[in-house]
């Protein structure tokens, strides 16, 4: 049977070989609009993975927490 977490092995390249993902251009409009819609709430991220979108609704304030599958994922999140 197979697995719906990403190993160590991918989540230690995720954001290299996603990069794209993160440009200014593909995640501002989408942290913008999470950050209205959180207004002076917190937010939940499912599948949070390394942060990519957590980690800039935080830098504008908004409390965030998440879960995801990989215990890897959220170690690199974490570092």
């Amino acid at each position: 049977m197979g697995t719906n977490t990403w190993g160590r092995d991918i989540a230690e390249v995720y954001d290299a070989t996603t990069a794209a993902l993160f440009a200014p251009a593909v995640l501002d409009p989408m942290v913008d609009l999470l950050t209205d819609l959180a207004g002076d709430g917190p937010a939940l991220e499912f599948a949070i993975g390394t942060g990519r979108v957590a980690l800039p609704l935080s830098a504008r304030g908004v409390p965030v927490h998440g879960i995801d599958l990989s215990p890897h994922m959220v170690e690199q999140f974490r570092a």
